[in-house]
């Protein structure tokens, strides 16, 4: 007996979240193309910091569709991840809890450290802060965020790819912080700060703390 393979289904909920990521790129794109393509090379170079770090905020559009765009992509990837691993099967209930979750996480983390800025009369802390966390965090996700829809589109996300994609999203989220800490550590002089740098390392703990929560 010749064994049939079908190909993966796939929903059009998820299409279009993937039409909508890729919209986003292709808007910050033709809005401003040397800002889209100096924020993928600040890993190696300073062009981003120096032509736009002093004019960006962390509520600036581009910071924030950049944000979204990691956000729903990591959502997707977690909800897939607990459709496996947990006792509740609906998808899109999973979807927007992931996508609640880490949105709220990142509002009170952000809130959080503006007031503590706030109470030292250090605003700039915060706004240099936040803009470099962020960008750091989006630059790790980006090849992940690239990898998981063609993955999906490919060959479907199983249980072993789910899980994979977790563990990478993981450690890549771990470096982001890590080169986070490291960088403002060589150009600034934060003894203040070293801890929040440090704390945010573990900004997967609540992440785990859900995956336990839902019997994972």
């Amino acid at each position: 007996m010749i064994e049939i393979l079908r190909p993966y289904p796939q929903t059009n909920g998820v299409l279009l979240l993937f039409l909508f990521t890729a919209l986003i790129s292709v808007f910050l794109y033709k809005s401003d193309p040397k800002r889209f393509l100096y924020f993928y090379r600040s890993l190696y170079n300073k062009q981003f910091q120096i032509n736009y770090g002093r004019q960006l905020k962390i509520s600036h559009y581009f910071m924030v569709l950049m944000s979204l765009q990691t956000i729903l992509i990591t959502s997707f990837i977690t909800a897939s991840y607990l459709s496996y691993n947990s006792c509740f099967s609906e998808y899109t209930s999973l979807f927007s809890l992931s996508f609640f979750s880490i949105t709220v996480f990142l509002l009170v983390k952000w809130l959080l450290i503006y007031c503590i800025t706030r109470l030292f009369k250090n605003g700039k802390k915060y706004n240099y802060i936040s803009l470099l966390s962020t960008q750091y965090a989006t630059l790790f996700m980006s090849p992940l965020l690239v990898m998981s829809i063609f993955i999906y589109l490919y060959t479907g996300f199983t249980q072993q790819i789910t899980s994979i994609l977790i563990g990478c999203s993981l450690l890549l989220l771990t470096f982001a912080k890590l080169s986070t800490f490291a960088f403002m550590r060589k150009e600034h002089s934060l003894v203040g700060f070293y801890i929040i740098l440090y704390v945010c390392i573990f900004e997967i703990v609540p992440f785990l703390w859900v995956l336990i929560g839902l019997n994972c």
